[in-house]
């Protein structure tokens, strides 16, 4: 290993280390995705099953398990905070952009590694949804892990590599679901049959050895939560599985969808700055075509494509591609950033700190923040926060395009690849600010500033107006019984088929009827609603103990 190789690969893991680790605790977590799987993992952490996760005293069982364990042991190490919760996805990250660094060595040399890794790490969407405590970071790192082995094994012919392969895919199975498996198989198949040469050198990775190590790891957990719960793997398929693929009027698919055309949009600025400067930056040499470069078209083109023609879509889902863009972005990167492109990046920055602070509450028209269910979606969020929040971003946005913009005086000066590490700095300082700014606004979406308020009635129930997704990080912030308001409770194959946690949801009558009684009784809902259950309540004004966002804890005073 020579000296400038160890450099570049110890500078970005430092920088990995630093950016998603050491920020691990910065900001609480949200509902959605980060409450379901750190209140799950709280559970096993504090002695629940390791086998049957549990949202509310509800199996959780769409996912399977990986993850969840990976969180729960983190809490055991360091107890049960947002940092512990984070761990797994932040260390995810850093082998992500250790094995971007690898595969760009492979295609272009050591600084090519470095700088495919750097966009990987520092695109901004790695710091918006990345950080989000869900499956895709520890997912990406397994497919990525997947396909250096299978690209490592063509190269040196060495079969325990293939093998890697079945295990890096099979964890990625075992942490989202059997597209961890079919994305790097689908990758190879397509590279082989377009490929002669990438079809004899791949063609061991086809064996039975493999097959059985992915049904060894991820068989039996299913086997055994199909002998618990008769008929959960036919909702699996059917409503979970399928129903993504044809669209939201299927069984439960009844999430906010994300139009193809925002979808697209939305990528332009997760992948901000680097598809800017990609689009404009001079190769120093032509570029060449080898199995490796075809293999990431491939990995790029075939996760984008089939998230793109299935029927129901996140902002996320398409995550599995981010490193297979950095690799494409590195080609031109690698190069001569033009100096008039980074005085446009450095316009482009200063434009959206004024259009955030100023421009979007007047395009909006918002006159109140939506409700956090309203807000489901980045795009949602968008268009729905009203001046005030804005406003509330103005010193982020300041700090964050004022560092940025010094970053991009030096990149004008500089040249070579002194400018892509001006460059970098600037990344690097919008994503600091980005992190600040989810911290600044997590009360929107998080009901974790209200823990101190629900510690004090440790006897209390709590009812909640929504969903158990929007009122999920209840489940990390508290031990309260969570009772959902005027929601169906079939929804839920658990509920609807063994009754498990029926208790867990109630109608306004039985609302009525809680409040009045003798046990001390939270209710959590949206501010703007307090007349309305003030009347339905029969009292002339609630009793608040608290607020987070657009949303009100009240108290029964008992």
């Amino acid at each position: 290993m020579n000296a400038s190789r160890t450099l570049l690969l110890s500078a970005l893991v430092g920088l990995a280390l630093g950016l998603t680790v050491l920020t691990g605790g910065w900001g609480n977590l949200y509902n959605e995705t980060d409450g379901q799987y750190g209140g799950a993992a709280k559970v096993m952490a504090e002695g629940g099953s390791w086998l049957v996760p549990l949202n509310n005293d509800i199996p959780r069982l769409v996912k399977p398990p990986l993850l969840y364990w990976a969180m729960a042991g983190s809490m055991q190490v360091f107890g049960v905070n947002e940092f512990a919760a984070r761990l797994p996805g932040a260390l995810s990250w850093c082998a992500v952009a250790v094995l971007t660094f690898l595969l760009g060595e492979r295609l272009g040399g050591s600084w090519r590694g470095f700088v495919a890794g750097a966009v990987m790490l520092t695109g901004l969407g790695t710091f918006t949804l990345g950080r989000i405590v869900m499956p895709e970071p520890t997912f990406v790192a397994f497919i990525v892990g997947a396909l250096y082995c299978a690209v490592t094994g063509a190269d040196t012919g060495r079969r325990g590599w293939f093998l890697g392969f079945w295990v890096c895919a099979a964890l990625a199975s075992f942490v989202k679901g059997w597209h961890g498996l079919l994305y790097p198989l689908a990758i190879v198949l397509v590279l082989m049959a377009l490929d002669r040469e990438a079809r004899r050198r791949y063609l061991p990775i086809l064996s039975w050895q493999g097959l059985l190590i992915f049904l060894v790891i991820n068989v039996p957990w299913y086997a055994y939560i199909e002998w618990r719960f008769p008929g959960y793997l036919g909702n699996l398929i059917y409503g979970e599985q399928i129903g993504h693929i044809v669209g939201s009027h299927a069984p439960a698919t009844d999430y906010t969808n994300v139009p193809r055309w925002q979808f697209l949009l939305l990528h332009v600025a997760w992948f901000f700055p680097w598809l800017l400067l990609a689009l404009t930056a001079r190769r120093d040499s032509p570029a060449t075509s080898s199995s490796l470069s075809r293999l990431v078209w491939i990995w790029a083109v075939l996760v984008l494509a089939s998230v793109l023609l299935t029927g129901q879509r996140q902002d996320y889902y398409a995550m599995a591609m981010w490193p297979a863009a950095a690799l494409i972005f590195s080609s031109r990167l690698q190069g001569r950033i033009p100096r008039w492109a980074v005085g446009v990046l450095a316009a482009v920055l200063v434009a959206g700190a004024v259009f955030c602070i100023w421009g979007v509450p007047k395009l909006t028209g918002a006159s109140s923040t939506a409700s956090v269910s309203e807000r489901s979606t980045a795009w949602n969020t968008v268009v729905n926060f009203d001046a005030g929040v804005w406003k509330s971003l103005w010193l982020t946005a300041v700090l964050a395009v004022g560092g940025a913009a010094i970053a991009a005086v030096a990149a004008v000066i500089v040249q070579g690849k002194a400018r892509f590490l001006a460059v970098l700095a600037v990344a690097i300082s919008l994503d600091l600010g980005a992190l600040s700014g989810t911290a600044i606004v997590a009360p929107y979406f998080s009901l974790g500033t209200l823990e101190d308020e629900l510690a004090q009635f440790p006897k209390a129930r709590v009812v909640f107006d929504g969903d158990i997704d929007t009122a999920s990080s209840l489940l990390f912030y508290c031990d309260l019984p969570v009772v959902l308001l005027n929601r169906n409770p079939n929804q839920d194959f658990i509920v609807r088929k063994f009754g498990i946690g029926r208790d867990r949801f109630v109608d306004q009558n039985q609302l009525k009827a809680l409040w009045d009684g003798n046990q001390p009784l939270l209710f959590v809902a949206e501010k703007r609603d307090h007349d309305k259950w003030a009347n339905l309540l029969g009292v002339s004004g609630l009793r608040s103990v608290g607020d987070s966002g657009t949303q009100v804890l009240f108290w029964n005073g008992r």
